[in-house]
């Protein structure tokens, strides 16, 4: 039953939920530039529940499926061809999402439905041979219960990305009055606690982030939209600028990934691919 509702609630969102809501609540802005959202491909039935993206080459890209699935990378390209399957000697509980910074991909097993997980972990491995480097273990320094009350059920976790020897993880909230929670991590393996940098309330479900190759700006997906944030001064917060841009076709979209500075790669569990061209003319 709740699998259902949960399902009906995806598609309530990505079908009929604009922006208006957060542009009132939160400062979002409706985008002062043009965009295109196309679906480009879908991926081959080997890959279960996309779950995150990273970069493998200059035009092909790492995915995985999502918990309890095979702990494995897929390459794959932008028609969404499987070019190489990747076991790894690792556990995938709840594998969510994908990191990189020039040298790592990091894996984050942090997936937390219930709220009630102690074993968050982020996996960092080198991108040389694809070894594991270290374990990233941690904790919400604002978590208390395991669960919390379901009003206060904001530690689920879907979205990180790197960013100038740090990890900024992004929470999916599922409790009645759903937020942004942004925290931030070192990107060293060892036990650490995550740090409650800034919250901003939001409609949709977070899903995946990442920030462009310039730097410039950092993307925040949920069900039925997007949020663009502009980076100031190198710093990642949710008080600069901020746009929503509706992605009514998209679904349950669960992986983002900049391939340009202008350009974002989306898929959802379904396996669909999207691209979504920022400026566009």
């Amino acid at each position: 039953m709740l699998t259902k509702l949960f399902v009906l609630y995806v598609y309530l969102q990505s079908t009929f939920c604009g922006c208006g809501p957060d542009k009132r609540s939160s400062g979002f802005e409706k985008p002062d530039f043009k965009y295109k959202l196309e679906k480009i491909s879908k991926l081959d039935d080997q890959v279960l529940e996309s779950s995150g993206l990273a970069h493998a080459t200059d035009s092909t890209y790492w995915t995985h499926s999502d918990g309890a699935n095979p702990a494995e990378l897929y390459e794959v390209n932008s028609k969404g061809k499987v070019l190489q399957t990747l076991p790894l000697a690792l556990q995938n509980i709840d594998w969510e999402e994908l990191a990189e910074d020039k040298e790592h991909v990091y894996i984050g097993d942090f997936g937390n439905n219930a709220n009630n997980r102690r074993d968050l972990r982020i996996y960092k491995l080198s991108r040389n041979n694809y070894a594991l480097v270290g374990t990233i273990e941690f904790k919400f320094e604002d978590q208390a219960d395991f669960p919390p009350s379901k009003d206060d059920l904001h530690f689920d976790l879907e979205a990180f990305f790197y960013h100038q020897d740090s990890l900024y993880l992004f929470t999916k909230s599922r409790g009645k009055n759903k937020k942004l929670k942004l925290y931030t991590l070192p990107a060293s393996p060892g036990q650490h606690t995550a740090k409650l940098l800034e919250q901003l309330p939001v409609t949709a479900m977070t899903t995946a982030a990442d920030i462009s190759p310039t730097g410039e700006k950092f993307a925040v997906l949920g069900y039925g939209r997007l949020y663009l944030f502009e980076v100031q001064k190198g710093n990642i917060s949710l008080g600069g600028r901020h746009y929503c841009i509706p992605l009514s076709r998209t679904g349950q979209a669960e992986a983002l990934l900049f391939t340009a500075p202008d350009e974002l790669l989306i898929t959802n569990e379904k396996g669909k691919m999207f691209q979504l061209r920022l400026k566009h003319q």
